[in-house]
C-alpha cells in the first residue's frame, strides 16, 4: 500500500490493527489453554507476552511512515482547542499579527505592482530602451531623446535589434461627435510588433503609410472607441477628424494598452509628421525609441553594434553627431521618484511586523508560566524535548497563520484605498493588486512570524 493510501485509509488500518492484535492475543491464549492452563491465567499470560496493546499499536503506527503527519494533525487540533480556551489571549494576538502582516502585505503588493512586476508585454526581458549619449554633459545631462533622422538611420543599419519609435502629442477630435481634446501619440509602423501587442480590431500601420505622403490613417484607443463609436466594430474603416485633418481608422488598440504608463486615444504614423524639426538632425523632439533583441542576440552584442553605427554617423554628419553615440539599456517601467519612498515604507512596515512578533512572544512567555504543569506532565508521560518543542511551534504556526489570514483580509480591504489616497499619482497603479505573489508573500511572512 502506498504512503498516500496509508494516510487516507487510516480508519480502516486502525480497525485491521485491532483485529490483528485480538487474533494474536486469542491465538496465544488458546495455545496455553490447550496445554492445560486455566483460561483466566492463559489470557493474562497472553497479554503479558504480547506487551501493552497501546505500545504495540504505537510501534505499528511508526512503521507506516505517516506518523509525523498524524502527530502534526493532532498538534494542530490541540492548538485550536488551546486558542479556543483562551479567547482573550487569542483575540489580542490575532489582532496584533493581523495589523502587522496586513500592513506588510499591502506594502509588498504596491512594491510588487509598481517596481517588481515586469512590463505587460511578451518576453519583456528582451525589450530595450535606446537613447542618444553625448561625450560632454550639458545642464540637462548627457542622455537625450533621439533625433528622428538618427532613428531612421539606426533602424536601417542595425541587425541585432528591431526598432520602433513614438512621440508624445495631443490634439482635438472634432468628428464624429463634439470637439474634444485627447491624448495622442505619433508612432512608427512597427511599434506594436516590437512590443508584441495584438490590436483588438483592425491592423497596425503599414510601412508605406509611415512616411510623408502616406495615406492618412489612425489607430484609436479603447476609450475613444467606446465614447465616440459605442464600441461598434464598424469603427474600423470609418472617418476621424483629428486636428482638422481627416483620417481613416484602421485599428483599435487593446484594452489597457499604455506607453510609458499612460493611455492615449489617437495614434498616427510618426513618419507623416511634416514639422521641419523632424528632419533636423540637431533637434531632439522627444523621440522615444524602443527595441527588441532578436533571437540569440545579447544586450552587449547590440550595444557594440550601436556603438559602431554611432561612429559611422559621427563621421558622416560631424556637425550634428560628433561625440554622439547610442545607448541601449533594459526597458524598465517609468516610476519617477517613488522607488525610494516605496522601499522605505516597506522597511517601516517590516519593523512594525517585527514589533508585533516581539509583543506576541512576550504574551506567549507569560502564558507559558501557566502551562508549566501541563508541559511537565507531557515530559513525565514520555514526550521528548523535541516533541514538546514541536507542539509549541505548531501552536505558534497556527497563531501566525490565523493572524496572516486576517491580515490578508485587511490587506484586501485596505489596498485600493491606499492606492487611491496616495499623494499625487502613483505610477502603474493599475498593476497593484492582491495576486498570488502577494498571497505567497503573506504565507511566508506568517510562517516566519510564527518561528520568530
Amino acid at each position: 500500500m502506498s504512503w498516500w493510501h496509508r494516510l487516507w485509509r487510516q480508519t480502516k488500518l486502525e480497525e485491521q490493527l485491532d483485529k490483528e492484535l485480538r487474533f494474536h492475543l486469542e491465538q496465544h491464549a488458546a495455545d496455553l489453554i490447550a496445554r492445560g492452563c486455566d483460561p483466566t491465567e492463559a489470557r493474562r499470560q497472553a497479554r503479558l507476552a504480547l506487551g501493552g496493546p497501546e505500545q504495540v499499536k504505537e510501534d505499528c503506527r511508526d512503521a507506516r511512515g505517516t506518523r509525523w503527519l498524524e502527530d502534526l494533525w493532532q498538534d494542530f487540533r490541540y492548538a485550536l482547542r488551546a486558542l479556543r480556551k483562551n479567547p482573550g489571549f487569542a483575540a489580542v494576538a490575532l489582532c496584533t499579527l493581523a495589523l502587522g502582516s496586513g500592513a506588510t502585505t499591502v506594502m509588498y503588493s504596491v512594491v510588487d505592482g509598481v517596481l517588481l512586476k515586469p512590463l505587460p508585454y511578451p518576453e519583456p526581458d528582451r525589450l530595450v530602451r535606446l537613447q542618444e549619449r553625448t561625450e560632454q554633459a550639458t545642464r540637462f545631462g548627457n542622455l537625450w531623446a533621439f533625433a528622428y533622422p538618427n532613428f531612421v538611420d539606426c533602424r536601417r543599419e542595425v541587425r541585432s535589434l528591431t526598432l520602433a519609435a513614438w512621440r508624445y502629442g495631443g490634439g482635438t477630435v472634432s468628428d464624429p461627435g463634439d470637439a474634444e481634446y485627447v491624448e495622442a501619440r505619433e508612432i512608427s509602423s512597427d511599434l506594436f510588433s516590437v512590443l508584441g501587442v495584438t490590436l483588438a480590431r483592425g491592423r497596425a500601420f503599414l510601412p508605406d503609410e509611415d512616411r510623408q505622403g502616406g495615406a492618412p490613417v489612425a489607430i484609436i484607443g479603447q476609450g475613444l472607441w467606446q465614447r465616440r463609436y459605442a464600441a461598434s466594430p464598424a469603427a474600423v474603416g470609418s472617418r476621424l477628424v483629428f486636428d482638422g485633418k481627416p483620417y481613416t481608422v484602421v485599428g483599435i488598440a487593446p484594452a489597457g494598452f499604455r506607453l510609458a504608463g499612460e493611455t492615449m486615444d489617437v495614434l498616427t504614423p510618426i513618419g507623416q509628421d511634416t514639422d521641419t524639426i523632424m528632419q533636423n538632425r540637431k533637434a531632439h523632439p522627444g523621440i522615444q525609441v524602443t527595441a527588441r533583441l532578436k533571437p540569440g542576440v545579447t544586450l552587449a552584442q547590440a550595444q557594440a553594434e550601436l556603438a559602431l553605427i554611432g561612429r559611422h554617423l559621427a563621421e558622416q554628419y560631424p556637425a550634428s553627431n560628433a561625440g554622439r553615440s547610442f545607448l541601449a539599456e533594459p526597458l524598465r517601467p517609468e516610476v519617477g521618484d517613488v522607488r525610494s519612498t516605496l522601499w522605505l515604507l516597506l522597511g517601516a512596515v517590516g519593523l512594525v511586523l517585527l514589533i508585533a512578533c516581539v509583543n506576541i512572544a512576550s504574551l506567549l512567555l507569560a502564558r507559558a508560566v501557566s502551562r508549566q504543569r501541563e508541559l511537565a506532565m507531557r515530559v513525565a508521560l514520555g514526550a521528548s524535548r523535541s516533541r514538546v518543542a514541536r507542539q509549541c511551534l505548531t501552536e505558534s504556526a497556527v497563531l501566525a497563520l490565523s493572524g496572516g489570514l486576517l491580515g490578508v483580509l485587511l490587506a484586501a480591504i485596505g489596498l485600493r484605498p491606499f492606492v487611491v489616497f496616495w499623494p499625487g499619482s502613483l505610477p502603474r497603479a493599475e498593476e497593484v493588486q492582491l495576486d498570488w505573489h502577494a498571497l505567497l508573500f503573506a504565507l511566508g511572512v506568517s510562517l516566519i512570524s510564527g518561528l520568530l
